[in-house]
């Protein structure tokens, strides 16, 4: 019980370090004490939680009926998209090729795109993936932090199925606003509150929010802990010379034996840096944005692509014709899109190829092996990381580019070796 307790105080002074106290910077940064005189956020008590988001909906009508519409997405459509709709979307079927990429691990088995937040739980429960422990309802329900109070570290190796059954509510207004809607964002993701403790600057609450999910991240393999990669920055190359440095592979290809990353979802990360984000746009403003309806102006909590509400997540700053602006970012998405397909195809004959040498031995010298399973990596690395990031590259055109055109540097120069030996 010591230790819970310990655990529970550090992570509410980390939380309080965390809440901004206001807009307004001096050109010179005030260091914030380490500890507080008054704590400016106070965890409830585990029987005071209010998890639920119909809690608030007699309270907050409008913004309630927002947060729903994730169930829907856009009037009861089913809709091909990033973010899928009523209907679970199989990655396999629309890219066949990861079926390779992925060959030895639970996601070539079975890989739907992500669904709105109304779904989080139901989908984490059903995915057949094998889930190492109870660290992987981390982000998929607002009982998380309850769950974290009671069991402390012990929390992430709980098995996973036994613990979802205690599990009430999927995410819900609880992981961004605690028991305060109206109190500003509180972040009650552990793994987050240590992993911003390693930025150099604080993110805007708009951006925290999200970033508390919407991240790269890794399970530790003593503790089953969530773990964010950041302790060299964030960085695609510098996530890279995390894992290298720890020696981490999520699993080992069985035909090639490359050990690889499997990137999971960095929006945060990519969007780190880009243009909106050195502005000061966070990911609030354009997928959570004003709006107004039946005269009422509110918060939108309808969190999805902002091209569904393109005249208030983007018009106000952009200016110029909703379909022009559409017409612009779908035409970079598919930009990336194609560069991402075309490396994956590239990835698919390096695999290929490569295990084609060693079964039939054309292919004997450790050294060149070595090269070649360090090539794969560092292409299939970067290759997944724009894969799954759910913004298709918009988030930072710049970084997906420059991402992907490394990725197929490295998978040719693979490539170019494997031509001389067959």
């Amino acid at each position: 019980m010591r230790k819970n307790y310990k655990n529970l105080m550090i992570l509410v002074l980390i939380i309080t370090l965390l809440v901004p106290i206001g807009c307004a910077r001096d050109e010179e940064p005030v260091p914030q004490p380490q500890q507080p005189e008054e704590p400016r956020v106070e965890l409830p008590a585990v029987e005071d939680m209010i998890l639920s988001a119909e809690s608030w909906q007699e309270e907050y009508p409008m913004i309630y009926e927002s947060f729903i519409r994730t169930a829907r997405m856009q009037d009861n459509k089913v809709e091909d998209t990033g973010l899928g709709g009523l209907m679970p979307i199989s990655y396999l079927d629309k890219y066949p090729e990861i079926k390779v990429l992925y060959e030895g691990i639970g996601f070539s088995k079975e890989y739907y795109i992500a669904r709105g937040h109304y779904y989080s739980l139901e989908d984490v429960i059903n995915t057949s993936r094998p889930k190492p422990g109870a660290s992987c309802l981390g982000c998929k329900t607002a009982d998380f932090e309850k769950l974290w109070v009671e069991n402390g570290q012990d929390l992430f190796r709980l098995d996973f199925y036994e613990t979802s059954q205690k599990v009430e509510n999927a995410i819900s207004c609880y992981n961004c606003h605690r028991n305060e809607p109206e109190g500003g964002i509180q972040i009650t993701a552990p793994h987050f509150a240590e992993g911003v403790r390693k930025l150099d600057q604080e993110p805007k609450p708009g951006t925290m929010a999200c970033a508390q999910c919407h991240v790269e991240y890794y399970f530790d393999g003593n503790t089953g802990e969530i773990v964010l990669p950041w302790d060299n920055g964030l960085g695609v190359d510098e996530i890279e010379s995390y894992f290298d440095e720890i020696d981490f592979a999520d699993w080992i290809h069985p035909r090639t034996g490359t050990p690889l990353i499997k990137v999971q979802h960095p929006e945060f990360e990519t969007y780190t840096g880009s243009v909106h984000d050195r502005m000061g746009v966070s990911c609030a403003d354009c997928h959570m944005p004003r709006v107004v309806e039946e005269g009422e102006e509110y918060l939108s909590h309808w969190a999805k692509s902002p091209l569904k509400t393109v005249t208030e997540s983007c018009l106000d700053c952009h200016g110029g014709e909703p379909q022009a602006l559409i017409d612009r970012t779908q035409a970079i998405q598919q930009e990336v899109k194609d560069m991402t397909g075309e490396v994956g195809m590239m990835l698919v004959d390096l695999i290929e190829g490569f295990a084609e040498l060693l079964d039939q031995r054309k292919l004997e010298d450790e050294e060149v092996i070595r090269e070649l399973r360090s090539l794969h990596r560092k292409a299939q690395y970067r290759w997944d990381f724009i894969f799954v990031e759910n913004s298709t590259g918009f988030h930072n055109a710049a970084k997906a580019r420059e991402t992907l055109n490394r990725a197929k540097e490295y998978a040719q120069q693979a490539l170019d070796i494997i031509a001389e030996y067959q």
